[in-house]
């Protein structure tokens, strides 16, 4: 396993790790409860850790992320898997 993003918050956590699973790419949360033991443990110990389960496909997940974290506010995202599958119509 590899961590691949570190989240401000676990929100941000779970939509990253939904963007990597709508791809089929298996990831977890670590630190997911962590923000209980802020004081005891300092706070970059404490943020939320996303962590995928191949190794080998690394460059893929981190180009996965960099796309889905540079979305501007307001801007159409569209799905990678919808997009790939989708040819436009001739006439």
């Amino acid at each position: 396993m590899k961590r691949v993003h570190i989240a401000p918050t676990l929100l941000d956590a779970q939509l990253v790790v939904d963007a990597l699973s709508s791809l089929g790419i298996v990831s977890h949360i670590f630190n997911a409860n962590a923000a209980g033991a802020l004081g005891e443990v300092p706070f970059l110990q404490a943020q939320p850790e996303v962590w995928v389960e191949d190794d080998t496909r690394e460059c893929q997940e981190r180009e996965v992320l960099v796309d889905f974290l540079n979305v501007k506010p307001g801007a159409e995202k569209i799905c990678p898997r919808t997009a790939a599958s989708t040819t436009p119509a001739t006439s």
